[in-house]
């Protein structure tokens, strides 16, 4: 399926990201709003470190408001008859990152590049990604297994800029954070380009190293901090010595562009309202002028000087040093046409618009080819007769001769990724903020399919939930699971809507559940197929009988929205957490809440263990949290392995049962909170999902 649908209408988010703000849907309003782009960055709770099982449920290390006078998870905490031996050290299982699926686009731009051998730089999450075309490989700059702190030579937070050095052998990466960090590193082995092959912002106040490019001899860097007084930096590429800063004198800087002109040191800033050129040699820097206020999102040079910047209005503006030389009208010059990406390469000009075109101009300007784009390019770069554009949502092709020709990558786009299922064959299904369902093939390491989640836009939910995301609750999904049984997929929506689709015809939606009036977090399948239970924010559990999708019956116990279910192997019992930090127990038959569940279910074998709070996983959360910190946890189907999802981006495992003392084996590669972690049904693979990091990583068993 297309997948254009999914950003129509998202020209105005791209000029409020100009004015250095993100839309977040306002569930009150109705209505779009501003946020800061990498406001998220800097609000981080401080890592605990991965080591040591807290005890959430010991009352002497009970901290933060939600838990109060009252542990209502106790009398639930019963052992089950049978389980392995509790083991609290480090297992000795391995995972490395084999595969990530994502690319960083909706905020970044110029961050995808061909190496020297033809490979493909990008960022995403924490990680630089080297993809091989050729092999479908991949490679990373960050990520593995870490200990009680992340390495200081690998990034720690989201990437949100990148550039490549002349000679495409080296890439700079910088991130977002209150000391944000850039790093450079090789673009073959991943690896750090020297020990002191990095520069740190220790200015107050500082964001992000918002954007950041290469001098034409690759002797320096460039970067841009994103703060409210931003500061432009150049920095000795090879010893990370600070060789200039100065302020920009503008309140938002989006894109930095090095003159190509041989023995040139002279870079432009651009953003709102403004334009600035530097000149290295003299240390100095000048306002362009004769824009008229025009404000541009890109800039590049060509090998003569002459500096081209994108503008909001659709033309490219032409500056002969300082001043504005001519303007080129090249996509619709109207309003909110913003030029998105610019690029000079081969004596050639490539840029591309809100209208979804690719412009070519040769080197006098004028246009040769437009190609039409199922979305904005975000990116572009040009090896031999390839261009690689990376696309606003989330795509990552390849266009030759004239047409897109291969996407190397498909990727989730907007607001948080939280839906996530792992077939028996391994094929995995997301779901997102973005209007999208995706289907992976993890054996191939190829997206099989994009479904869009509703066409049209819903009206606006009470208390629903919260993401930076351009879209409303009816096209956003939170939960979506498999039923073996029926070949058939259910997907939620954050408007209270399940919506089934067959196997053979994911595009239809087959038939729809209005399950409650506010978000579903969690559903899953019983094991023999025949019921799927719903958990809402509106603290119920909806059962539906899979033979027509009647309603079996409403499980209203629980006092809190509900985040997680288990089924019993034989489909008889339901156990279930809620925010209110309740394990309850159901029986089935009667569709009654078991007062007694926990004795009574204690010889019972559960078919997942997804359920955060329960005997076996009174481990996973390290001291000084709250049961929040973990967003998501599984049992292997060998049941030797408990892996989470923390609010640190770091995926854990431990042995089975994890108890208070358990330690854990840490894996970073995210950068958000990781909200759900899954195995293969071989354990030969571990999968997990960065919320608003919107990334699925697939970790291989060694």
């Amino acid at each position: 399926m297309d997948p254009s649908e999914e950003t129509k209408g998202l020209d105005d988010e791209a000029m409020r990201e100009l004015m250095g703000e993100h839309i977040v849907y306002d569930k009150k309003s109705g209505q779009a709003k501003a946020e800061d782009v990498f406001l998220w960055g800097s609000q981080k709770k401080p890592v605990p470190g991965s080591g040591g099982g807290g005890g959430l449920f010991a009352e002497e290390t009970v901290e933060g408001e939600k838990f109060g006078a009252v542990l209502p998870w106790l009398g639930a905490l019963v052992e089950p008859t049978e389980h392995p031996p509790f083991n609290p050290k480090v297992p000795s299982e391995e995972y490395e990152l084999e595969y990530v699926y994502g690319y960083r686009t909706y905020d970044c731009r110029q961050n995808l590049y061909f190496t020297s051998t033809g490979k493909v730089v990008y960022n995403v999450a924490a990680l630089g990604v080297i993809l091989d075309p050729n092999t479908n490989t991949q490679k990373f700059f960050g990520g593995g297994s870490t200990g009680k702190s992340i390495s200081p030579d690998q990034h720690d937070d989201d990437i949100v800029c990148l550039s490549i050095s002349p000679d495409r052998k080296y890439a700079a990466t910088g991130q977002v954070g209150p000391k944000p960090t850039l790093y450079i590193w090789d673009t073959e082995t991943g690896k750090l380009k020297n020990s002191k092959s990095k520069y740190r912002i220790t200015e107050k106040n500082t964001r992000a190293v918002s954007a950041c490019a290469w001098s034409s001899d690759g002797k320096y860097v460039g970067l841009l901090d994103r703060s409210d007084k931003p500061i432009a930096y150049v920095i000795d590429s090879t010893t990370g010595a600070l060789v200039y800063k100065e302020s920009t004198g503008a309140s938002q800087v989006l894109a930095i562009s090095w003159s190509k002109k041989p023995g040139e040191q002279v870079f432009a800033t651009c953003g709102n309202k403004t334009i600035v050129f530097w000149d290295v040699s003299t240390k100095s820097r000048k306002m362009g002028t004769g824009h008229a206020g025009m404000s541009f999102s890109c800039v590049t040079y060509d090998d003569k000087g002459t500096c081209y910047a994108g503008g909001a209005d659709g033309q490219v503006y032409v500056f002969k040093g300082t001043s504005l030389g001519s303007k080129k009208p090249a996509h619709k010059t109207k309003d909110k046409t913003l030029i998105h990406a610019i690029h000079w390469a081969d004596d050639q000009l490539f840029t591309s618009a809100s209208d979804k075109t690719l412009c070519i101009f040769n080197s006098k300007l004028a246009l040769e080819t437009k190609i039409s784009l199922p979305d904005v390019a975000r990116s572009i770069d040009k090896q031999g007769t390839k261009i690689l554009v990376g696309l606003r949502n989330g795509t990552i092709a390849i266009i030759e001769g004239g047409k897109l020709t291969t996407d190397l990558m498909k990727s989730h786009h907007d607001g948080e990724i939280w839906g996530l299922e792992v077939l028996p064959d391994g094929d995995v299904f997301t779901s997102c903020d973005d209007n999208k369902v995706m289907w992976w093939d993890t054996k191939n390491r190829k997206n099989k399919g994009v479904f869009v989640i509703n066409q049209k836009a819903g009206p606006k939910i009470k208390y629903g939930a919260s993401s930076m995301t351009a879209y409303p609750d009816n096209q956003c999904s939170r939960a979506v699971c498999f039923n073996l049984k029926t070949k058939e997929l259910a997907v939620a929506t954050n408007a209270g809507e399940v919506q089934i689709r067959d196997i053979d015809s994911l595009g239809t939606v087959k038939k729809s559940l209005q399950a409650a009036a506010r978000w579903i977090e969690f559903m899953c399948y019983s094991p023999d197929g025949n019921y799927l239970a719903v958990g809402t924010h509106s603290n119920t559990i909806v059962v539906y009988n899979t033979s027509n999708y009647s309603t079996k019956g409403t499980l209203k116990a629980h006092n809190s929205s509900i985040l997680s279910i288990d089924w019993s192997n034989d489909s008889s019992y339901i156990r279930s957490n809620c925010e209110a930090y309740e394990l309850l127990f159901f029986n089935i038959d009667s569709m009654k809440q078991d007062p007694s569940g926990a004795s009574n279910t204690k010889g019972v074998q559960w078919a997942s263990q997804y359920t955060k709070i329960g005997w076996s996983v009174t481990g996973i959360f390290p001291k000084g949290t709250d049961g929040s910190h973990v967003n998501g946890v599984c049992m292997s189907n060998d049941k030797k392995l408990i892996a989470s999802g923390d609010d640190w981006g770091l995926v854990n495992i431990y042995h089975n049962p994890c108890r208070e003392g358990s330690q854990p084996k840490s894996f970073k590669g995210h950068s958000e909170h990781v909200v759900r972690v899954r195995f293969s049904a071989d354990d030969k693979h571990l999968f997990s999902i960065g919320g608003q990091d919107k990334a699925i990583m697939q970790w291989k068993k060694v």
